[in-house]
């Protein structure tokens, strides 16, 4: 049997202190800091760019049942569309939100909401529309101008020219007015 209790003079080892052991160098800190921002910052703005990707308008002349329910929810809040209105076109020139600018053609009139225009909203029933012109831009860079000319002012529509929708957006205005 052996003792658990000894006379001898073991000697006793003495965990090392903190000045023996490597510390990181602060440039790797550093580094691994950087790092960090960089990867908070692209994932903040891969977070953006889908976001915009996902909720912001097209940037083209929506048709009738292609309109996304809640840019319709918009025009209506804004006061422009009315229950029983049918929408056949709309386009917002908005970069992130359609509350930044739409206009559309339905069977009842033509509205345009600019919100920083005085007054933001202008509702023109067919009635009253004397005449439309269209001024084609074939660039999808810069958008087409429709004029609209009513008794005492006009009214510029810019909508864009992808897949020539702005053809049928001013079609559809100028198929029902009396020239």
């Amino acid at each position: 049997m052996q003792d658990i209790y000894s006379d001898s003079s073991d000697v006793i080892q003495v965990a090392p202190t903190a000045q023996d052991t490597k510390s990181i160098p602060i440039w790797i800190k550093l580094l691994v800091l950087f790092l960090c921002l960089v990867a908070l910052v692209c994932g903040g703005g891969m977070l953006t760019l889908v976001y915009l990707v996902s909720m912001a308008p097209a940037t083209y002349v929506y048709p009738e049942g292609k309109i996304p329910q809640r840019f319709l929810d918009v025009a209506e809040e804004c006061g422009g569309l009315q229950s029983g209105e049918n929408v056949e076109f709309f386009y917002s020139d908005g970069f992130a939100d359609v509350k930044e600018g739409f206009c559309y053609v339905s069977d009842q009139k033509v509205a345009v909401f600019y919100p920083d225009d005085e007054p933001p909203l202008i509702v023109i029933p067919y009635r009253e529309i004397k005449s439309v012109e269209l001024e084609r831009n074939e660039s999808d860079l810069v958008d087409s101008i429709i004029t609209v000319h009513l008794e005492s002012e006009e009214v510029w529509i810019f909508v864009s020219s992808e897949m020539d929708r702005d053809v049928d957006f001013y079609e559809a205005i100028r198929s029902r007015i009396d020239e």
